[in-house]
């Protein structure tokens, strides 16, 4: 007696990314099955195709014969309504639209405009009407990269719950090893090619998978404070929302210092952040950077100042040019890092030559991390901010991140907001906690 037909059935299957010059191949020659009740993780290194593999398979173009539903690693990418309320009720007669606020950690947010949620949050949301669809494949790229700890461990018992019901299936792209210890099946790509698959809780300690999500084990040299304020905080308050926000955020890093901001989903850390760089005027309170006063002539964005450049969370945020080479050249600051040669700049940051050629929106989210955070790294800035810096990154990624940091200009302060905690103590940051009433230091 045969089973049910598998959900999605690959058999030297091959992918490959339409661009001006010619197709580029992206996977090769892949054998693969995934039956109904299975959590498939797929495992690789930034840039090995993950997110392609799984939005070709939520694609028009898909093999998968089911319904099938994505949540992407970018939730901005398929998010369109005005308010999270019409977010829920997209194509959907008569939601539940209370019930799914309470389950998915939204509560009270029906009327907010879904651009001001915290990143963890639109996440949250876009999983939410995905699940809402009742697809029988759940695709889901790096689904606890934005989340804080307490809210990644509630998505994972929800995804697992979800695909244990009669025909569902669950792909994960993922370089957190939590997810792998719940998966059925992983699948490790490597420069195109499936190197490994089989029964995930098998190869959990394979260097093939260890390499990529393994601990850290990385520490920089302690900073050494080398002179006077480079940026200070005196009762900062933001507010957004209906009773959100913060209020008297007071701190001061010296040059030379390097201090982090832990915090939930929705707590502020991002809006803290751009409040530094000078994007988001606070609601109250001063913000210094050198000896320049932001927000002094009136309450709106001030980004002429030249003392601070924030890497966000989305790095395409950051970037404006059509080639990675014309990025880099933009700034005199980092132009004149690069000295004519961009390449080897990138080689530091782990990226290949070739690249230089490309449009940055078309890198792989990792790889647009990498080059974000190394333009911000290299730069001439007294002040540098970095917005959860290793998300979505291997370890060889995040490893690399910390060996930046190490190598940039010892009189530089960074501000970093972050969850990954074992990257903050890496670093020997003074770390702090964002709360509704201010920083408190964290544990």
């Amino acid at each position: 007696m045969t089973g049910p037909e598998p959900l999605l059935r690959l058999s030297a299957w091959s992918l490959s990314r339409r661009r001006h010059d010619g197709d580029v191949p992206l996977l090769e020659d892949l054998d693969l099955e995934v039956a109904a009740g299975t959590w498939l993780a797929v495992l690789g290194a930034n840039g090995s195709g993950k997110s392609s593999f799984l939005k070709y398979l939520g694609s028009d173009e898909s093999p998968v014969a089911a319904d099938t539903a994505i949540v992407f690693q970018d939730p901005d990418e398929q998010i369109i309504a005005q308010t999270v309320e019409q977010e829920l009720r997209l194509g959907r007669a008569h939601p539940p639209v209370e019930r799914l606020l309470q389950r998915f950690g939204l509560e009270g947010l029906n009327d907010v405009a879904p651009a001001v949620l915290s990143a963890g949050q639109k996440q949250r949301l876009a999983l939410a009407v995905a699940l809402q669809g009742d697809p029988a494949l759940l695709l889901c790229d790096e689904p606890t990269a934005l989340q804080d700890p307490r809210q990644a461990a509630w998505v994972l018992e929800e995804l697992d719950a979800w695909r244990r019901e009669p025909g569902r299936a669950l792909i994960t792209a993922t370089c957190d090893r939590r997810e792998l210890e719940r998966a059925d099946e992983l699948l490790v790509l490597q420069e195109g090619r499936a190197v490994l698959r089989g029964p995930a809780a098998q190869w959990l300690e394979d260097p093939r998978v260890t390499d990529l999500v393994g601990p850290l084990r990385e520490s920089v040299p302690a900073c050494t404070v080398a002179g006077g304020p480079v940026l200070q905080l005196s009762a900062v308050a933001c507010r957004w929302g209906e009773g959100t926000g913060f209020e008297d955020v007071n701190l001061t890093i010296l040059a030379g210092e390097r201090v982090g901001v832990v915090g939930p989903n929705g707590c502020g850390k991002s809006t803290l952040l751009a409040a530094c760089a000078g994007v988001r005027p606070p609601d109250a309170g001063r913000v210094e950077v050198g000896d320049r006063v932001l927000y002094a002539a009136a309450r709106r964005p001030d980004l002429d100042h030249g003392q601070a450049l924030l890497a966000p969370q989305f790095p395409e945020y950051l970037f404006s040019r059509s080639t990675v080479a014309d990025e880099i050249a933009l700034d005199p600051a980092l132009n004149s890092a690069v000295d004519g040669r961009p390449g080897e700049l990138l080689t530091r940051w782990g990226l290949r030559e070739e690249l230089l050629s490309r449009n940055p929106h078309e890198l792989s989210t990792g790889q647009k991390r990498r080059l974000a955070l190394g333009m911000v790294a290299a730069s001439d800035r007294p002040l540098r901010l970095l917005d959860e810096p290793t998300a979505a990154l291997d370890r060889a990624g995040r490893v690399r991140v910390c060996r930046l940091l190490a190598d940039s200009d010892p009189a530089a302060a960074w501000l970093i907001a972050s969850h990954d905690r074992e990257f903050l103590s890496a670093l020997g940051c003074r770390t702090f906690e964002l709360t509704s009433q201010g920083l408190i230091p964290a544990d």
